[in-house]
């Protein structure tokens, strides 16, 4: 024990003198900075405010009512253009337009095949949500049941209108909403 004692107090006595021989060395004089002056102030005088706008004279006083108007300049007699000769020959009818060609993508059905794959979606949806005996729901979850019914019939008029993206979409989310319903 007395070793430790003598080597800590050999250590602080070496930690304390190498402390007191370092100097800190002191930063070089260097000669003081020159700031310029600043510019000189250079005042603008206000801008001028323009002149108000010259009086306008009264008007003459109206004539009274009783006076007849001015007469307008004579009309010119409506011209008569010989009538252009008539032909036994009537132009041809205009070209029937085709009506654009719908952009599809190079995977996706034709509109007739679309829709028949859309309606078998929206009949298997109808088929599921049929299977669910909504009876003895509780309010929230017939308020699910009754929302899946407007989306099927949602899905049933987007079928109409050929917006198959739409009526597949919300088809697939009833059939889903049909099986959490079942589930519980």
């Amino acid at each position: 024990m007395k070793r430790v004692i003598l080597g800590l107090s050999v250590l602080i006595g070496a930690a304390s003198a190498a402390c007191a021989s370092v100097t800190a060395k002191t930063p070089p004089d260097r000669p003081a900075l020159e700031v310029p002056a600043p510019p000189a102030k250079v005042v603008e005088p206000p801008p001028r405010p323009e002149p108000p706008p010259e009086p306008v004279p009264d008007l003459p006083a109206p004539q009274p009512s009783n006076s007849r108007p001015a007469r307008q300049p004579a009309r010119e007699p409506a011209r008569t253009d010989p009538k252009p000769e008539t032909t036994t020959e009537a132009a041809p009818p205009p070209a029937p337009v085709a009506a654009p060609p719908q952009l599809r993508l190079p995977n996706s059905p034709e509109a007739s095949e679309a829709a028949k794959q859309v309606q078998i979606v929206i009949e298997h949806a109808g088929k599921s949500l049929d299977s669910v005996n909504p009876k003895g729901f509780p309010k929230a979850r017939r308020a699910v049941y009754d929302d899946a019914k407007r989306m099927l019939t949602q899905a049933q008029e987007a079928l109409k209108k050929t917006d198959f993206d739409n009526a597949r979409k919300l088809a697939e989310k009833v059939e889903q909403t049909a099986k959490e319903l079942g589930a519980r």
